[in-house]
């Protein structure tokens, strides 16, 4: 019997993610964000005040210290090495100034000081010498977006496999950071925007040093100067990049930075023990994060955050948290960067990868449902969905991928990819499962595949013949040859030790190029009409139905079950969606006008966000972490009225709120909106 098959496309069913045009997918909410929150949404709010007086007095402490050391050492009250040292831990403690100004902690919008905030972070940036406060306030607002993320965190290079590694990349962050901004992210509008500011910058502060130098104070430069910009580079570097954040492998939001509380390392470190804190409420204060974590402490012990014990007694020891590195939600929830373990050839355009799970951890899904790779390519996070092709009960982590003509992700697995090499995986999803929801009773299980389609259909048939029931199982297996057909040898082996319930029947398109490009109707109800012929297969009216493969194949299968009688709720196929919400209701005008002058018009329903429309349409917005979390999308809302964005929504305070501001990435238009990009 001969039938023949197109090329399946990728399937998901994935409410934005999969589509084969290439966008850049920011972040798809967890459990971790998703999950009902134990405290007062908004709480966070309260410890925001309308002028950070901890962080003036500390900046007011710093410049008295360097006004007491450096007399101090010129006049021989002091050793200079001694000195190096104090100034060091003062250019630390000046980042931490610059650091509150560049998340807008300082003072409140709508005061009449708020245009201090940016003089405040210039003046803070000078004792690191080569960190311009505006392009670091940008590169760290990528940070706080895409925190572990081996390719779009810029903090994630300094995080080296040995520790030589680490303290030199260490050292060398304000270098990449300069390094960053002109190559691998000079695309981004917000980056570009610091180039002249970054550039005056330098030219003031490395020539001041040039003439100091020149004129006799070369030892007092090196002394108070460079030597303690470097010192205090490599701390921050360890205390609010490396050690945090260790093993840099979680991307969940309560699980990809970590807390090691204590009273002394709260002074010493101003606040970065608790650095889990400022990645959750970015726009709090140094000195307010403790009060923030007394507050929460329940909720980040129920969500397993890593919280730490120095002494080991208590907690976890230092850098041991387990809840660091491993699954959230009791192994129900993925999002990691995952080693790839394995990559067998299927046949001659696709592959099955596997991937090594954190030690002791099982991926805890559903027969059907799908995964999510991540991959920055062209200059862009690429982001594909592809089905677990292996029976939750083995254990595995895998992915059947075939080799798309033209595509980016699929490309890049076969022809870059090797073992050892790591991507951003993030899963599962999907509502095709195995066994239905519906919890009837069923007395046979059909399956019909196409292509690549077979991914999560094998997923479904090893769960089906693992249980001990003795409920018969046929698949439909349409490919072009016998060549490329995936997994072949597996499925004759299963149906040779199922064969008292296990019926496999495959069909080679290239047999019979006559018969069309689908599964037709003919030949499905003949190949039914044989398998039902035996009285142990049941009743096909009382079978339950999956297929995945092309459109022409999953109607052709719909149609012709459903003219056999079979419940439509019994009726399971995996559909292709788009990348982008699909608009529900009217779709509202949006003019956007930005700072440099340019102006956008867009067309975006209640149930869409602003920047999403923007990004599917090409226009470029400023962004970066796309869940309302940085802030970087604020836009000031001149006309209109939106859905009410929600209390917790860390990147916008209720200031700005009142103040008229809104965040692109969660803006909702219930009317037609005028939006301006704003300074202040």
């Amino acid at each position: 019997m001969k039938s023949s098959c197109q090329t399946v496309r990728q399937h998901s069913a994935a409410p934005t993610m999969g589509s084969t045009k290439a966008t850049e997918v920011l972040y798809e909410p967890t459990s971790d964000e998703t999950a009902p929150k134990l405290h007062d949404a908004g709480m966070w709010q309260a410890f925001v005040p309308e002028l950070a007086w901890g962080t003036l007095l500390l900046l007011a402490g710093i410049l008295l210290g360097y006004a007491l050391v450096i007399p101090a050492a010129m006049q021989g009250y002091l050793p200079y090495p001694l000195a190096t040292l104090v100034c060091a831990y003062l250019a630390y403690a000046s980042f931490t100034v610059m650091h509150d100004a560049g998340h807008g902690s300082l003072i409140q919008v709508g005061s009449r000081l708020k245009k201090l905030e940016a003089m405040i972070g210039w003046l803070a940036s000078i004792p690191l010498l080569i960190a311009p406060y505006r392009l670091f306030q940008k590169i760290h607002d990528r940070h706080h977006a895409f925190t572990n993320d081996p390719e779009r965190d810029p903090d994630h290079y300094s995080f080296g496999d040995k520790w030589y590694l680490v303290v030199l990349n260490s050292l060398f962050i304000p270098l990449q950071y300069h390094i960053m901004s002109v190559t691998t992210l000079r695309h981004l509008k917000v980056i570009r925007a610091t180039y002249s500011s970054s550039l005056l910058y330098l030219v003031l502060v490395v020539g001041s040093l040039a003439m100091l130098a020149s004129s006799g104070y070369a030892r007092e430069v090196m002394y108070f100067a460079v030597a303690p910009a470097i010192i205090a580079v490599f701390f921050l570097a360890m205390f609010f990049d490396y050690i945090p954040h260790h093993p840099h492998k979680s991307l969940g939001r309560y699980h990809n930075t970590r807390i090691f509380p204590g009273r002394i390392g709260n002074i010493v470190l101003l606040g970065q023990n608790y650095h889990l804190i400022h990645h959750l409420y970015p726009r709090v204060p140094w000195y307010r994060y403790v009060d923030v974590y007394q507050r929460i402490l329940p909720e980040l012990e129920a969500r397993r955050a890593p919280i730490e014990d120095l002494s080991g007694k208590r907690r976890p020891a230092w850098l041991q948290s387990p809840d660091a590195r491993n699954l959230q939600d009791e192994g129900r929830t993925l999002h990691h960067v995952l080693r790839v373990k394995e990559i067998e050839q299927l046949t001659p355009d696709a592959l099955a990868i596997s991937f090594e799970l954190p030690e002791g951890q099982r991926l805890d899904y559903q027969a059907g449902q799908y995964i999510t790779l991540s991959k920055w390519l062209n200059g862009q996070q690429q982001s594909r969905c592809y089905s677990l092709c292996s029976s939750p009960a083995r254990g595995q982590l895998k992915v059947g991928v075939k080799h798309l003509p033209g595509g980016s992700v699929s490309g890049f697995i076969h022809k870059q990819l090797h073992v050892g090499d790591e991507l951003v995986v993030q899963g599962p999803g999907g509502d095709f499962v195995y066994p239905p929801k519906h919890q009837q009773r069923f007395d046979h299980l059909l399956l019909v595949a196409g292509g690549s389609g077979i991914t999560p259909i094998l997923a479904i048939l090893e769960s089906a013949l693992e249980d001990v029931s003795d409920t018969p199982v046929t698949l439909v297996y349409v490919s072009r040859d016998r060549a490329h057909c995936m997994f072949l040898k597996h499925l004759e082996a299963l149906a040779r030790q199922h064969h008292n319930r296990f019926k496999l029947y495959t069909l080679f398109s290239a047999e019979n190029a006559a018969t069309g490009h689908t599964l037709n109707a003919d030949t499905l109800t003949q190949l039914l009409s044989l398998r039902f012929e035996d009285a142990k297969a049941g009743n096909l009216q009382k079978a339950e139905c999956y297929v995945c493969g092309p459109e022409g194949l999953k109607q052709t299968v719909v149609e012709t079950l459903s003219k056999q009688m079979v419940d439509p709720l019994r009726l399971h196929s995996e559909e292709f969606i788009a990348g982008i919400t699909a608009p529900k209701g009217p779709q509202h005008s949006v003019h956007v006008t930005l700072a440099d002058g340019q102006s956008h018009h867009l067309k975006v329903a209640s149930n869409q966000t602003v920047l999403e429309v923007a990004k599917a349409e090409g226009v470029a917005l400023p962004h970066a972490c796309g869940t309302g979390t940085c802030g970087t999308c604020k836009l000031k809302l001149d006309k209109g009225d939106i859905v009410p964005l929600a209390g917790e929504t860390p990147g916008l305070t209720a200031p700005e709120s009142a103040a008229g501001f809104t965040l692109a990435c969660q803006c909702r238009p219930l009317e037609a909106l005028s939006l301006s990009e704003s300074r202040f």
